[in-house]
């Protein structure tokens, strides 16, 4: 054999290969991209409330009371906010029997006081987003206070105080 022949031989084994090799790359599959799914469920049980947020000034400040004074004795207004589940809203208030009645009478030196608290002011809070957690309603109650006139009060000497008494605005819901 020449080596013409032999390079001719050569060429058609190499042809043979190549096209066995395409036929066997032929037979494999493609590799594809591909999708499936499965849906799942996402639950939540969720228990609404509202959490007290209050910020500033939370005394409601009588001043200075005189014996037997003539005129009533009104206390600064206070306001005390909750932060609460949006939609939310409380059903009622009432103050703290510790140190006065449920519905506001105190005693501080031995003179009496009322608590009220108007009704609520609300401010819409924002929905969560997938972006965003979102904000609760903003709930306000103005809490004020007054002192009947001609109280006497308790004091051994010329002058008394400030005394404070702590009490509490509970938000039922």
């Amino acid at each position: 054999m020449t080596f013409t022949g032999i390079n001719r031989a050569a060429r058609v084994l190499r042809r043979a290969a190549l096209v066995a090799v395409a036929g066997i790359l032929a037979a494999i599959p493609a590799a594809q991209a591909a999708t499936t799914s499965n849906n799942f469920n996402v639950t939540v049980t969720l228990t609404s409330m509202c959490a007290a947020t209050n910020s500033g000034t939370t005394t409601v400040a009588f001043g200075t009371y005189t014996a037997f004074q003539a005129a009533a004795q009104p206390g600064s207004a206070v306001n005390l906010t909750f932060q609460c589940t949006r939609g939310f809203s409380p059903v009622s208030v009432a103050f703290d029997v510790v140190n006065g009645t449920a519905a506001g009478v105190g005693v501080i030196q031995g003179l009496q006081y009322t608590l009220s608290a108007a009704a609520p002011t609300s401010v819409a809070g924002t929905a969560a987003t997938t972006a965003t957690i979102g904000t609760g309603d903003v709930v306000t109650y103005a809490v004020s206070g007054t002192m009947p006139a001609g109280q006497a009060g308790t004091c051994a000497v010329a002058s008394c105080g400030p005394t404070t008494v702590v009490r509490t605005l509970i938000v039922t819901f």
